[in-house]
């Protein structure tokens, strides 16, 4: 609590110094969040003037405290662009506090999204209406991606090339096996099928990094509103729908699952890209293409374990559950190389 009080104050004094309230408002109501895993998350009220308005706060973690480390000042000149633009469905970015130097630690306060996780809203309703609201997130996910490269920020880097960025992933799954205590050959042959069987390129643009339905609110107006930016990059918009069928299959529904084809359809035709270019298949390539990062999560709390570095009972559990991801990975392999297959077989005999 004491930590709380301490927080509302500077932010408080904060919101003063930014011109977001007069001399006499308050922060109140200021609560942490629970969900996030790399970032502290709050909700507060600023009262001024006689009316409230709510918004969030999301700032770092206390040094040594952080799974993982990302840029607030980077995430703030994105989201302060696209808020400008007013193109992309997300709440608006309102002030930040880039080097801490009044909040105490690096932070950005944003607007409130008055709605429940895209999550909890699929588990509340039935499958038709599912299927209507995956449509609805198929459009938001376009719209994020036809925003295209030019909105973003000249700090963030651009890769050489298509090849390039998607070879970087596929280094990531031999990132891995060689972290292991004892090597995995299973893991280069991931690698390997991987490089065998590139996609056709799709023009780099603004890649969220981590989209999935506990990424998305749902506002009061039932439109998704895409949050929490901290890995947006420059990159292969499949990167986002082969991440949410990823954590999908973990934490169902699936909205891309709950109607491929309808899915991708309507992604293609807010977005601009063709259906050579997404479609099942091609998802379904950038879902295995991902996988390192869940993958390499697991591998690295077994390697500790291994070296003694860790106790953890996790970590223990984890040591059964690779011969069963090698086993889903290899068989998502073949099932798409035999759909490819046939793809191209149809493919040429409509040539003929």
């Amino acid at each position: 609590m004491e930590e709380l009080s301490a927080l509302r104050e500077r932010l408080t004094a904060f919101l003063r110094a930014v011109g977001a309230t007069d001399p006499d408002g308050e922060v109140t109501d200021l609560v942490q969040l629970t969900g996030g895993y790399s970032l502290l998350t709050y909700r507060f009220d600023v009262t001024s003037g006689g009316g409230a308005t709510r918004y969030v706060l999301r700032a770092d973690p206390p040094p040594g405290q952080a799974m993982t480390h990302t840029d607030r000042a980077q995430e703030w000149e994105l989201l302060d662009a696209l808020t400008q633009t007013g193109t992309v469905p997300m709440p608006g970015a309102r002030w930040a506090d880039p080097q801490g130097a009044v909040l105490g630690t690096p932070a950005i306060v944003l607007d409130f999204v008055d709605g429940p996780s895209l999550l909890a809203h699929l588990n509340a309703v039935d499958e038709s209406q599912q299927r209507s609201v995956a449509l609805d997130v198929a459009a938001a996910v376009a719209t994020m991606h036809a925003a295209g490269s030019t909105c973003v920020p000249t700090s963030f880097t651009r890769p050489g090339s298509w090849d390039d960025y998607i070879d970087g992933f596929i280094a990531q799954w031999r990132e891995v096996e060689a972290s292991m205590a004892e090597r995995n050959p299973f893991m280069r042959w991931v690698a390997q099928w991987l490089e065998t069987h590139k996609p056709m390129p799709a023009p780099l643009t603004l890649v969220h990094g981590e989209f999935q339905a506990g990424n998305v609110m749902v506002g009061a107006d039932g439109k998704p509103q895409i949050i929490d930016w901290e890995y947006a990059h420059i990159g292969d918009p499949r990167v986002d729908l082969g991440w949410m069928q990823i954590v999908g299959a973990f934490t169902p529904p699936d909205p891309i699952a709950l109607d491929p084809m309808a899915f991708c359809e309507r992604y293609c035709e807010v977005s601009g890209l063709t259906a050579d270019v997404v479609n099942p298949l091609t998802i379904g390539y950038f879902a295995i293409l991902g996988g390192s990062k869940p993958l390499g999560a697991a591998v690295q709390g077994i390697t500790d374990l291994a070296r003694g570095d860790s106790r953890a009972i996790t970590s223990a559990y984890l040591v059964s559950a690779l011969p069963f991801s090698h086993r889903l990975w290899r068989d998502g392999a073949a099932g798409l190389e035999a759909a490819m297959a046939q793809v191209e077989a149809l493919m040429a005999g409509a040539a003929q």
